[in-house]
């Protein structure tokens, strides 16, 4: 898809990405279609490049991953952007860090245990 296929709003959504790693994936998906992670690791260096696709997933932006071969022959992975009708509102920013003030409340409501398995909770990211 071109540039000027996708909606106005979709495209503004983009353009709000401040993330490095993101904004090149969306940047590259824009000028070319997809990306490859032979392209993020040869041209902007990522060695793990997964985490650059889930870092415009966090951003509720969707991506399609497909396969296509690597210039060596092997299978590797490609993203290109889903269907902008399901783009997730509420989502800018990608992750969120808790502020200690929070996990501090948690910790203590919870006695120091896990609310999943109940086990002990060390190191929990409170440290003064």
């Amino acid at each position: 898809m071109a540039k000027d296929d996708y909606p106005t709003e979709f495209l503004q959504r983009l353009e709000q990405v401040t993330n490095r790693r993101a904004r090149f994936v969306i940047d590259h998906i824009l000028q070319h279609g997809h990306v490859t992670t032979e392209e993020l690791t040869t041209l902007y260096g990522y060695q793990h490049t997964p985490r650059a696709a889930k870092d415009v997933k966090d951003e509720g932006i969707p991506l399609i991953s497909f396969r296509v071969k690597s210039s060596d022959g092997r299978r590797i992975a490609a993203y290109k952007f889903g269907d902008p009708t399901q783009l997730r509102a509420g989502r800018g920013g990608g992750r969120t860090n808790f502020p200690k003030w929070f996990k501090r409340a948690l910790f203590a409501q919870s006695e120091g245990r896990c609310a999943v398995c109940n086990g002990g909770v060390r190191g929990a990211g409170i440290a003064d």
